[in-house]
């Protein structure tokens, strides 16, 4: 690590301390114009700071889940928002020497518990499991080929299929039937009979459907 890097972390600390400090007691002396005593004021900085901090770390870190980490980022900037405004508003009513208005005491002493409800929503968001992943269905067969048993070249095509019999159906039934019972897959056999990999899973249901039909023929016969 660079000496300019080492001094600008270390600048960094020094703005952020004395920032907090400022902040601290600004919010600490609105608490007191707003009737809090002198034991309680000190809490109210450090409920808008500790709830700006717990917003940041979700919404910044990324082992929570879309919601929780908007909903952090919501509840971080307008902390930091009200945290600005409670000092401005602070720093006036002292210097003129003014009382604050009812609806400030009313919205200074209703922010505890806001921030409570929200930091407790958003530890709920963050602790709900995300969606489940439901995984593609797998095809009979695979599409990963020995390429040295002798049956395909090096582009994993048959080495027979120039010679193998016409199809006699209109989308080549009987070659895929074929290609079927060796246990080809859809993304293979859309390959062999240069059709679309929707065709070819539409023709495996077919296939496998009248397969299925013809052992239940014969399972009543015997």
């Amino acid at each position: 690590m660079g000496a300019r890097i080492v001094l600008l972390f270390g600048l960094l600390l020094v703005v952020a301390a004395a920032a907090a400090v400022l902040s601290f007691a600004a919010l600490r002396d609105l608490a007191l114009l707003c009737g809090f005593t002198a034991g309680l004021a000190w809490l109210l900085p450090v409920v808008v700071d500790a709830g700006a901090a717990a917003g940041s770390l979700v919404w910044l870190g990324n082992q929570a889940g879309p919601a929780a980490r908007r909903f952090a980022r919501a509840l971080a900037l307008g902390l930091l928002t009200l945290s600005v405004g409670a000092n401005a508003l602070g720093h006036g009513l002292a210097a003129y020497h003014r009382a604050p208005a009812w609806w400030v005491v009313v919205g200074v002493s209703a922010i505890a518990p806001a921030v409570l409800g929200a930091v407790v929503h958003l530890a709920v968001l963050v602790g709900r499991p995300g969606p489940a992943v439901v995984p593609e269905p797998a095809d009979v067969g695979t599409d990963e080929v020995d390429l040295d048993d002798g049956l395909f070249d090096e582009d994993g095509m048959s080495r027979f299929w120039a010679d193998a019999p016409p199809a006699t159906g209109a989308n080549g039934a009987d070659r895929a039937a074929v290609l079927i019972s060796a246990g080809v897959g859809r993304r293979r056999l859309a390959r062999e009979l240069g059709m679309s990999e929707y065709e070819a899973r539409q023709l495996l249901e077919q296939i496998r459907s009248g397969a299925g039909q013809e052992r239940d023929r014969e399972g009543e016969q015997r």
